[in-house]
């Protein structure tokens, strides 16, 4: 348990994530529009009017006024820093992929999948570059750590674009993030990841002084600038929570380690493989979005986008609450709350589906094919 100076400099990071998030976003809103940064309705596009996409920088903002105040108080309050200046390589590749996200952003239009791509790699590994130049360097490496290598990468980049797909309706990808947050935040606080603990405070601060900008009605988006940064985050976060994972002694090499962490980010994760498996079923590109996400299936259903937000929501504190259960167990009870969990969202799956179907057929609708974007899936 951290003791009470920790936990009150926990506390004024997130008071200054979120009150500068939410003094700032006006300006932030203003500056998208002078310099037209916005997400113009159409397509498969669910908004009315068009709208901001520069909610990502103030989130960058707010969090980096409250790391400043954090660094600060922590070296007038408890004489050290809790080594931040390690983390500057992850500090690093998140500036690239909101950079890349940024650029994106403003030419949503026009720039094709691949050099967001590449830009996503790119910021994965400017984050490893400290471990792979340790890792050329030693002889004696074996094919496990480059292995383990490969995995950090695609982790990366599931998790960065599972978040980006979710950032489809107002508020659906901010209550997600601040739930996964929040769940980290409670689990951290009891155990020695002192400094991951102040990162996700911090964020869950930024992330919720957006949120009344972004739901019911949105007056700004996070634009995939902001989703991926907070993809990134997230994905450092909970790898720390999965600590373990390849390096314990059990027979299934630590993989159970990362079953609570998929869980309390179960929503997003969940959403995108079920969107890809329908995407290679109907041999359609899985780069090019659709409005097939569970999200777009429950609004057809005949909920409201708030309503369906809202359920969505629910689901994601249910799976994060299995999450923080499956922290506490062992090994075989975990794969059990997984594949209960799994069960579940299956069976969910299905019946929003048939509601889907039944639905249309009682207003006489056929079922129309999916439409394509090559904007953020």
């Amino acid at each position: 348990m951290f003791d009470e100076k920790l936990l009150r400099i926990a506390a004024q990071g997130f008071a200054v994530a979120l009150t500068v998030s939410l003094v700032i976003m006006p300006g932030v809103i203003a500056l998208a529009r002078r310099f037209r940064i916005v997400d113009k309705p159409g397509g498969r596009k669910t908004h009315e009017k068009v709208t901001p996409l520069l909610g990502g920088m103030g989130v960058v903002v707010s969090s980096t006024a409250a790391y400043l105040v954090v660094r600060w108080a922590l070296d007038q309050q408890l004489g050290h820093d809790l080594d931040f200046h390690v983390i500057d390589h992850v500090v690093a590749g998140s500036l690239v992929l909101f950079a890349i996200g940024l650029i994106d952003d403003i030419f949503k239009e026009s720039m094709a999948f691949q050099p967001k791509l590449l830009g996503q790699v790119i910021g994965v590994l400017v984050l490893m570059w400290p471990g792979l130049v340790n890792l050329w360097d030693d002889p004696t490496a074996g094919i496990e750590r480059w292995f383990y290598q490969l995995f950090l990468v695609c982790w990366y980049l599931t998790i960065v674009n599972s978040f980006n797909f979710s950032d489809n309706m107002n508020g659906l990808m901010s209550g997600l993030s601040v739930i996964a947050f929040a769940a980290a935040f409670f689990y951290l606080r009891d155990t020695a990841s002192a400094r991951t603990m102040l990162v996700a405070v911090m964020l869950l601060g930024a992330v919720l002084g957006f949120m009344p900008y972004n739901f019911p009605r949105s007056r700004v988006f996070l634009g995939d600038a902001g989703s991926m940064f907070i993809g990134f985050w997230m994905a450092w976060i909970m790898f720390d929570l999965s600590e373990g994972f390849m390096s314990v002694p059990s027979g299934d090499l630590g993989l159970n380690h990362l079953i609570p962490v998929v869980l309390i980010m179960g929503i997003p994760l969940y959403d995108a493989a079920f969107v890809v498996v329908m995407r290679f079923r109907e041999k359609r590109p899985i780069y090019l979005g659709d409005n097939f996400h569970l999200s777009h299936r429950l609004v057809r259903g005949g909920f409201t986008a708030v309503e369906a937000v809202i359920i969505l929501w629910g689901l994601g504190l249910i799976l994060a609450s299995m999450g923080i259960l499956a922290l506490q167990a062992i090994e075989l009870y975990r794969y059990l709350i997984f594949g209960a969990s799994f069960l579940f969202m299956t069976m969910l799956t299905r019946k929003v589906i048939a509601l889907e179907k039944a639905h249309a057929q009682a207003k006489g609708e056929g079922h129309d094919g999916p439409s394509q974007s090559a904007s953020s899936p």
